[in-house]
């Protein structure tokens, strides 16, 4: 007879094995774009991250990167191995969950085969959710999505097991890993109602319909407490205590929270006491339960510690109990309406005061402003169409099919949720990681990027168009993962295995599906256009879809039973069960989740920082543009004697104030304002009243009416208040040569090339306390330091100084040079020609392209661009007649860059490539590329040829695109690249031309 416990604690470990091999395997060595730069640099020094925090994956974080033994190039690859242990622990507890549920299935004393069915049922679920698209993402990074799912993982497993054995100190365990996980990410918190059902289905003789929907609510109702009462309001409560303890009875910071931390410790003690003494057991339980939960939220005390300690990564500098209330409330992220609230053309007509702010004083708190909560004349019932973004009421319009001044009705707007929020932004994510996945191009709803597939061509033609001529962009692109639906049947399967056998287990498990996936979307309300795949956030939904996967192999094994003995249809229903899902979805998602040696997210940061002079400040935009670079600097010490500046955080009173410190190498940047003129509710906006200026005003000039307190440089707001505003947009700021010349920003010999007088038009019409930043830090700055902006920003954060910026690398300097009135060209095609050649001859390295062995879309987005730079430093190096450096920068390019076209988007970048190979006489290197991209538009353009006119006229863009690209290397090869390459392209382009006129007219 089979010991099954043996048994099942092995494979448990077996699995856990094989997972983390996996995991390890294809794991990024060093970091990767996102969060994961911001991660790894707070978790090797302990600072303070983007809000809300994520205390206790820093700590653990903080320890394996001890491992690295000082060599700081090593400390990502070791808190990445971290995400890699999470995960496989998470695999081997979801194997042990599906077990554990299993054995409700059968008699007390099981047989041999009946063991090995269960056994069976588990290792495939979990080996199933080893290879699923999105955990296999979040297992080879230093995210928290590890972490938390793998709190998830053992909060649900330990409630199977109080189930198995009624010890209810299993229930504190649970209630010490829910306060954990806060730390983390508040993943876990969702499998609170799917508990409160194990538990109600456990202590209950007879349950019923309407004992289980009370379960489900009071569930809830747990959530709610836990994420509002405890995670936010609690803290508010101390610092409510802190202001009576300091502002009232005049005692030090902290006094207040401390005590009121104490008082709670107290009553906490006394109730347990009191629970003993008269036995109130439930009581106890109760009060020991949140005594635990406490605790583990306690790992919030590391951030205001560190941010008390002033690091240089201290976002929002929760040093406090009210700013660690807005911390972890992410007031930063805006509010977002849930229940009810506007539509996104609905007019404001008025604004209700909500409440008092406070900021940190030097003896006491001060008020610094008050919170308000817009009125508008158009609202909803669950308003899901509420973004206002321009961008994004556009898209609700095409999204929905409404007209220019048609607002949406509650029909509509449901319509959007079910279509958009749930279809597109969930069930997308759920068929991508269990049915099939088209590739991995970002989609913001078109047909031919990012889609759910099957594989079955009949099948997937009548969403996506004709499937027997599919281009390269689909076929070749590592993100196509064909599953043919088979892991999704299989969990069908099982689902309705698990209900015809236990009804009450397959409620637990559909609750904790929806809690972590619908649930979300409902809660999120996301607005259209996210700048990523949003699938991350639901991988608790596919943990326990996985579940369900385990029991397909149960069902398939019954089926088999009534046709063949008890061994054999076990044997049969094993070998289904590992081919159609673990086996399939791990041959398929192994290419386009291989990170090993890929590290083109290090080199991106490096290069970008080497763009630039030394001692410079860099104006960047979050997550990719800044977090790469933290990690550079925090971590290997990478250029720190460039000043990032992160745009989005400068509105921050807290962030300015680190900006005027003294960072490594970076000495304090310029701003010349004091601290009560930008602090917290001080100048957070300033709206633009035109005070009919004729001529330009200087910078100075412009910042002391800005910074004036006098009533006179004022405008009164609504509710009587005076403010500062920006009295013009036209702006400018004096140039002294000589000083230029001193500074090393500009050559003698090219003082021919300077303005008197920089000249520009804020293009906003209203100014922040980031621009009133920037406009401190130009005015004050006198050249000393070189000034650049990144250049992936929106146009508006330039504010209006384009013309005076030219590439030097993957960031534009600010140079006072002259722009001649018939050039027209993107600041893009504009270069410092002679330094940026420099930078990427001596500093640059793009090797990293290549020995990556897969490219992602943010790696692939940074290529491109590297390109459309190169391309522009090479033409201008030829019109300045510089053939030979330009030469050296096309060869350098071609070997190092990547040459796949993954879209239509990309040939454009080839286009100039090979124009400027002909410029070179390359016409060899001219000519292969060019065959290559004919190849390439032929499919892409033949494909879209074969779809309906009405798929075509989607997409239209791609069409012009291609053929725009078509035109110019029919342009290109008829000046003598390959006569017979052009003679194809004439005839392409023909057909082409032909088939899109009659269909599009």
């Amino acid at each position: 007879m089979i010991s099954y416990q043996r048994l099942n604690n092995l494979t448990g470990f077996i699995l856990f094995g094989i997972a983390a091999v996996v995991y390890w395997l294809t794991m990024e060595p060093t970091l990767s774009f996102w969060d994961c730069g911001e991660f790894i640099a707070a978790s090797s020094k302990l600072e303070v991250g983007h809000q809300p925090g994520a205390p206790l994956f820093l700590m653990i974080g903080k320890l394996f990167s001890l491992l690295a033994m000082g060599n700081t190039t090593k400390i990502a690859y070791w808190i990445n191995l971290s995400s890699v242990l999470f995960s496989a622990a998470t695999i081997m507890f979801l194997y042990w969950t599906i077990t554990a549920l299993a054995t409700k299935l059968y008699p007390e004393k099981k047989s041999n085969t009946q063991i090995l069915s269960i056994i069976a049922a588990g290792a495939i679920g979990a080996l199933a959710y080893t290879f699923s698209d999105t955990f296999w993402f979040s297992a080879v990074e230093a995210e928290v999505y590890a972490l938390s799912t793998l709190f998830t993982a053992i909060v649900f497993w330990a409630i199977l097991k109080w189930e198995n054995e009624p010890d209810n100190r299993w229930l504190v365990f649970i209630a010490f890993m829910v306060g954990l996980s806060i730390g983390v990410h508040l993943l876990s918190l969702l499998a609170i109602p799917a508990i409160v059902l194990v538990y109600y289905f456990k202590t209950t003789a007879k349950p019923g319909l309407k004992g289980t929907f009370k379960a489900l609510l009071f569930g809830c109702l747990l959530v709610g407490l836990v994420q509002f009462a405890i995670v936010q309001y609690l803290v508010l409560s101390a610092a409510q205590a802190d202001l009576f303890f300091v502002n009232t009875l005049g005692l030090g910071f902290g006094t207040g929270a401390m005590s009121f931390i104490l008082l709670i410790v107290l009553w906490i003690a006394y109730g347990i006491y009191y629970s003993v003494k008269h036995k109130k057991y439930q009581l106890n339980l109760a009060l020991v339960c949140l005594a635990f939960v406490l605790f583990g939220f306690s790992s919030y005390f590391m951030i205001v510690i560190r941010a008390n300690a002033k690091p240089n990564i201290n976002l929002s500098n929760p040093d406090n109990p009210f700013s660690l209330y807005g911390y972890l409330g992410r007031t930063n992220y805006g509010d977002t309406p849930l229940l009810y609230g506007r539509t996104f053309d609905a007019g404001q007509t008025g604004i209700k005061e909500t409440g008092t702010e406070y900021r940190k004083g030097a003896d006491k708190y001060e008020e610094s402003g008050k919170t308000y909560k817009a009125e508008y004349d158009k609202n909803l019932i669950f308003p899901r169409t509420y973004s206002q973004k321009p961008n994004h009421i556009a898209f609700y319009r095409q999204w929905l099919g409404l007209g220019e001044n048609e607002s949406p009705n509650l029909a509509q707007n449901l319509s959007f949720f079910s279509t958009y929020q749930v279809g597109f932004m969930y069930m997308r994510y759920f068929l991508w990681n269990f049915v099939g996945r088209q590739n991995d191009i970002h989609s913001q709803g078109n047909f031919t990027d990012g889609n759910w597939i099957t594989g079955i061509k009949s099948m997937d033609a009548l969403r996506l168009g004709n499937q027997a001529k599919l281009p390269p962009s689909i076929t070749k692109n590592e993100g196509n993962n064909v599953y043919y639906g088979l892991p999704l049947l299989l969990g069908l399967a099982g689902m309705i295995y698990v209900y015809r056998k236990n009804k009450q287990a397959t409620l637990i498990i559909t609750t904790l599906f929806f809690c972590t996936g619908l649930a979300i979307i409902c809660y999120l309300n996301q607005d259209p256009m996210q700048v990523r795949e949003r699938d991350y956030a639901y991988v608790g939904s596919f943990y326990a879809f996985a579940i369900f996967i385990g029991f397909g192999v149960l069902a398939i094994q019954e089926l088999f039973q009534r046709f063949a003995a008890a061994k054999l249809s076990l044997s049969i229903a094993v070998l289904t069960g590992l081919l159609a899902a673990p086996a399939i979805m791990g041959i398929q998602g192994w290419d386009d989740h291989n990170r090993s040696g890929k590290q083109t997210a290090l080199d991106f940061a490096s290069n970008y920082l080497n763009s630039c002079a030394p001692n410079a400040i860099l104006f960047t935009n979050a997550d990719n543009d800044t977090y790469p670079l933290w990690y550079a600097q925090e971590v290997e010490g990478i250029r720190t004697d460039v000043r990032v500046v992160n745009l989005q955080f400068l509105a921050d009173s807290d962030y300015i104030n680190q900006m005027k410190k003294q960072a490594y190498q970076s000495a304090a940047l310029p701003i010349a304002m004091r601290p009560d003129q930008y602090q917290k509710g001080v100048r957070d906006y300033f709206p633009y009243i035109d005070y009919g200026f004729k001529d330009s005003v200087e910078l100075k000039d412009l910042l002391a009416v800005l910074t004036s307190d006098s009533k006179e440089d004022k405008v009164e707001m609504q509710g009587g208040s005076f403010e500062n505003f920006l009295p013009t947009k036209r702006l400018k700021l004096s140039v002294d040569a000589a000083q230029l010349v001193r500074t090393n920003t500009v050559a003698a010999k090219d003082l021919d090339k300077v303005v008197p007088q920089m000249e520009w038009d804020f293009k906003k019409d209203f100014a922040t306390k980031a621009d009133l930043a920037i406009f401190d830090i130009l005015a004050h700055n006198n050249w000393e330091r070189p000034v650049y902006f990144g250049s992936s920003l929106s146009d508006d954060t330039y504010i209006g100084l384009d013309k005076y910026l030219h590439l030097e690398g993957y960031a534009y300097r600010l140079l006072p040079y002259k722009k001649g009135a018939d050039d027209q060209r993107d600041k893009s095609q504009v270069t410092n020609s002679e330094v940026m050649y420099h930078n990427t001859m001596q500093k640059m390295n793009f090797k990293g392209f290549h020995t990556a062995r897969y490219l992602d879309p943010e790696t692939r987005r940074v290529a491109n661009d590297t390109w459309v730079f190169q391309n522009a430093l090479a033409g201008n190096l030829i019109n300045e007649g510089k053939k030979a450096m330009a030469q050296q920068v096309m060869t350098k390019s071609v070997r190092e860059l990547p040459l796949k076209l993954y879209s239509i988007h990309d040939t454009l970048n080839r286009l100039e490539t090979i124009s400027n190979l002909n410029h070179l006489n390359d016409r060899k290197t001219a000519s292969l590329l060019g065959q290559q991209t004919l190849s390439f538009l032929d499919a892409e353009l033949g494909y879209i040829a074969s779809l309906s006119p009405a798929l075509q006229r989607a997409s239209i863009g791609d069409i012009q695109l291609g053929m725009y690209v078509l035109s110019g290397l029919d342009e290109l090869t008829a000046k003598g690249i390959d006569p017979k390459l052009n003679q194809q392209i004439k005839a392409k382009f023909k057909e082409l031309e032909g088939i899109f006129s009659r269909n599009l007219g």
